[in-house]
């Protein structure tokens, strides 16, 4: 018997992938809500005694493309997106009382939550309680997600409009998707666009201090959920709405580690660790990070091993390792260059447990010229390298070395301070061996 499908033109996630992310702006195709048509109805009582009976098309409403407006100042725009988005999610499930979650906004490149992603969360709480009391906020637990709310998620990040490579970016991206969780699927989606100048990217202290950060499944589950990977009425990714219950536990954890409740923070991420994905960054960062301030070394060396064997299994493994600017030595603040050692010592242990290859590629911020920025991205990839053949001679044959320069800077904005930290980073990557 055929069954009818609704077609869904998905885009891949290489448009989120390093670089390509960041200057994406395509309109995503138009989709409907309406629930996908079957091929037996039950309205029909053909549909019953005909094994071949098909239900007739069913029209569908015809939804306006999501278009990104012109960038306008931050806070108006997620006022402009957020009235919109709640506006629709009413039309969409009608006007009854129904409970929102948070769960926290992130930057799509980095995956990373910094003050403006959180500025954005507060500011549509406030929009829900004074425009829209149909929709009333609860906290991120695990209670409330088992009373199957409404989610809502969202991303912010630099986008370059005109798509070009190595330019730093004229405006924010934001996009914003309404969850049910009762069907778990899209409800709602906004889009619009911020001014650099009212956004500020600094990541919270929590991912400031991690030593690694890419998208792994979880959070790349977030961004597919939430930008044009999603059509409205499609399901949301369920590798995401499978770890709600670890991102309860983490959002904990993390604002307790913000507010500096180092030991509370540790044992809410070892709780989390029984729920999230294995290779769940935000659990293997938090465990190195806390027991590290609590003067644990050997457990947050183990907790540092497994973030690099989980980088390796994933080929790729971004670390934070700061350089002073325009040199190949390493930023000497507070216990950083202790830490540094630590994190070379484990890489190069974790590195020759595998017959893997890997290509050391050292990016920079984008302040100076390309060529500058070429020469040195790759003389910082020759040094880390040689710091980790000084640790194990057996991995000169496998290491080989590459700069990007800042072609493939995650923010951008230049400015070699916190909030563009990630652009200043060395990447490790497995290869194949030639």
């Amino acid at each position: 018997m055929k069954t009818r499908l609704p077609l869904n033109t998905l885009l891949g996630t290489a448009l989120l992938s390093l670089g390509l992310g960041a200057c994406s702006n395509l309109t995503p195709p138009v989709a409907s809500s309406a629930p996908p048509a079957t091929a037996k109805t039950a309205a029909s009582p053909a549909a019953t005694t005909d094994p071949d009976y098909e239900a007739p098309a069913v029209a569908r409403p015809v939804r306006k493309p999501l278009v990104a407006p012109a960038p306008i100042k931050f806070e108006d725009a997620i006022t402009r997106a957020g009235d919109q988005l709640f506006e629709d999610t009413l039309a969409e499930l009608g006007k009854g009382k129904r409970a929102v979650v948070i769960d926290p906004l992130i930057d799509a490149n980095t995956g990373a939550q910094t003050v403006s992603t959180v500025k954005m969360g507060q500011q549509l709480e406030a929009l829900l309680k004074k425009r829209h009391t149909n929709l009333s906020i609860k906290p991120l637990t695990r209670q409330t997600l088992a009373e199957q709310p409404l989610l809502l998620i969202g991303t912010l990040t630099p986008v370059n409009v005109e798509r070009a490579i190595d330019t730093p970016p004229d405006a924010f991206r934001v996009w914003l998707t309404v969850i049910d969780l009762r069907t778990k699927r899209v409800v709602a989606k906004q889009i619009d666009r911020a001014t650099v100048a009212s956004v500020n990217p600094e990541p919270l202290p929590y991912f400031r201090d991690s030593p690694s950060w890419h998208k792994d499944k979880t959070v790349m589950g977030y961004i597919n959920s939430c930008q044009v990977n999603t059509q409205i009425g499609d399901p949301a990714d369920p590798d995401y709405l499978s770890r709600l219950p670890a991102a309860a536990v983490l959002n904990e954890a993390l604002i307790a580690y913000n507010d500096g409740k180092v030991l509370d923070a540790n044992r809410l991420y070892k709780e989390a660790a029984g729920l999230a994905d294995s290779g769940d960054l935000r659990v293997l960062n938090g465990l190195y990070l806390t027991n590290w301030q609590l003067g644990r070394r050997d457990a947050a060396q183990d907790a540092f091993g497994k973030l690099v064997a989980s980088g390796l299994e994933a080929k790729r493994l971004p670390m934070k390792l700061l350089f002073k600017p325009g040199t190949v030595n390493f930023n000497d603040v507070g216990d950083l260059p202790t830490q540094y050692q630590l994190w070379l010592a484990t890489m190069a242990r974790e590195a020759g447990k595998t017959p893997a290859c890997m290509k050391v590629v050292g990016h920079t911020s984008r302040t100076g010229s390309a060529s500058t920025n070429e020469r040195l991205s790759l003389r910082r990839a020759e040094a880390v390298v040689k710091l980790l053949e000084n640790r194990d001679a057996k991995l000169r044959a496998r290491l080989s070395v590459g700069g990007a320069g800042s072609r493939e800077a995650l923010i951008g904005l230049g400015t070699d301070d916190q909030r563009d930290a990630l652009d200043r980073r060395v990447e490790f990557r497995v290869v194949d061996c030639i």
